[in-house]
């Protein structure tokens, strides 16, 4: 009798302060874990959708270039566009996220006198050096489309910041005349940048524009 009377005594007894602050604390525990995890997901969530809707953003100028007259392709019909530009460009008006959109434009221009058969010297379509970087072209092809040589094209051996090798060499040696794009286009970055929860995020989109008829409309 007196062991089934300590057994029923154990089973109604409550719980101890110890007991409760215990659950409580792993209750916690557990509840901020979840908001924790929730609150992750949503922030990757907004972050995801703020880099599609920038890429978005750049197909959308990528596709208006393709659409427009090739020699308006460039700097003066696509300046860049700063958060405080008038009217903004938005990644998600509701939220009020604006981005700053910049254009690079490059791969095209006119060559130099010191250019012979297989190198060529270029300058940018504004006469100064491309600044391209150490074997950024290396494997593509350049064409010349207008002046000196026009026709001719190779492939690309190697590039400095303002140079081309060619292989094979070209038949005619070209001049300061004669006008070249690589890969018989333009190649245009779009880069956007966007902030959102104190910090910057952005991504560079590159694309070619071919829509190139003659030389009267090579743009400069």
């Amino acid at each position: 009798m007196t062991k089934m009377a300590s057994l029923r005594a154990e089973r109604g007894r409550g719980f101890t302060l110890t007991e409760v602050m215990v659950s409580v604390a792993i209750l916690a525990f557990i509840t901020t874990a979840a908001i924790t995890s929730l609150t992750f997901s949503a922030r990757a969530t907004r972050i995801n959708a703020n880099a599609i809707a920038a890429k978005n953003i750049a197909q959308g100028f990528f596709e208006r270039m393709n659409a427009d007259a090739f020699a308006n392709v460039g700097p003066t019909n696509y300046p860049n566009i700063g958060y405080s530009s008038n009217p903004p460009v938005y990644l998600d008006e509701g939220m009020n996220i604006k981005c700053a959109v910049s254009f690079g434009f490059k791969g095209y221009g006119v060559l130099t006198a010191a250019s012979t058969k297989n190198r060529l010297v270029c300058t940018s379509p504004s006469g100064g050096s491309p600044g391209w970087n150490s074997g950024e072209w290396a494997g593509d092809t350049v064409y010349l489309v207008s002046g000196t040589g026009v026709g001719q094209y190779s492939s690309i051996a190697s590039s400095d910041a303002d140079s081309l090798t060619l292989d094979p060499a070209l038949a005619f040696s070209p001049d300061e005349t004669t006008r070249f794009m690589i890969n018989n286009g333009k190649t245009v970055e779009v880069a956007t940048t966007w902030e959102y929860l104190g910090r910057e995020y952005s991504q560079t989109i590159s694309s070619l524009i071919i829509n190139y008829r003659d030389a009267d409309d090579f743009g400069f």
